[in-house]
């Protein structure tokens, strides 16, 4: 090899990288590869497990499963994911922030317009196409009788409520208080979460005019938080003229 490559140098005046060198070259490459496949084989995982998930069931699906379905050995699934949870909890985590993200409600924040939020909560509302029902049912079924999903289920409510009340800051001035912004995003949650139910088992319903008649509730509410808002302005300017 030394040989050669020496001749080599001789004939075209440039150094020949030993073995070594070419190794270690590849080898600083490396963990960008090592990435980019744990990641390809992350989301085969988890497409696989959404799909039994929604076929089977939690409890009727297992890892061997997943694992034929993937084609991902069960042992590298271990070492991916501690049990099923943490994969509900990587399904939850991703959809949820694909709704919330580009194509949800912070995007529809991100324009300062009150009309696009009112029209988000709208389409929150209506639910017309709920992408995931049988699985995000299962989901909810298992929360009942499994502590760990029903923790992922919560705090995934919790960041709903969150955002929906940052919306509704975006349409209504500060000055209200916090309880009532929380207050009106926990009632357009439960309807909408009612909705999505009856959805999944019914898909042409609610009807266009019972979708109405909950976002005229809404609406009033909404309007209700802007009236509790001019309200408490016009009490500050009248205590700022009398002091």
């Amino acid at each position: 090899m030394i040989v050669h490559s020496r001749l080599l140098l001789l004939r075209t005046g440039k150094r020949v990288k030993s073995r070594r060198e070419v190794i270690e070259q590849c080898g600083a490459a490396l963990p960008g590869l090592r990435i980019g496949r744990a990641n390809a084989r992350r989301e085969k995982l988890i497409q696989a497990a959404r799909e039994a998930f929604a076929a089977t069931g939690f409890h009727g699906t297992g890892m061997a499963q997943i694992a034929q379905t993937s084609g991902i050995a069960v042992g590298q699934i271990y070492r991916d994911f501690a049990n099923k949870e943490a994969i509900v909890a990587e399904i939850v985590a991703r959809d949820l922030e694909d709704f919330l993200s580009e194509r949800g409600l912070c995007a529809a924040g991100a324009t300062g317009d009150p009309a696009v939020v009112r029209a988000w909560i709208g389409q929150f509302v209506a639910c017309e196409n709920p992408e995931g029902g049988r699985l995000v049912a299962e989901i909810m079924a298992e929360a009942s009788r499994n502590e760990r999903i029903a923790e992922i289920v919560r705090a995934v409510r919790e960041r709903m409520r969150s955002e929906l009340t940052s919306a509704l800051c975006l349409l209504v001035p500060a000055s209200v208080s916090s309880s009532r912004f929380i207050q009106v995003a926990e009632m357009i949650q439960t309807i909408a979460a009612g909705v999505f139910q009856r959805r999944v088992t019914e898909q042409d319903q609610p009807s266009p005019d019972v979708i109405r008649a909950l976002m005229t509730c809404i609406n009033a509410a909404i309007d209700g938080l802007q009236h509790d808002a001019g309200a408490s302005e016009t009490d500050a300017s009248a205590e700022a003229a009398l002091s």
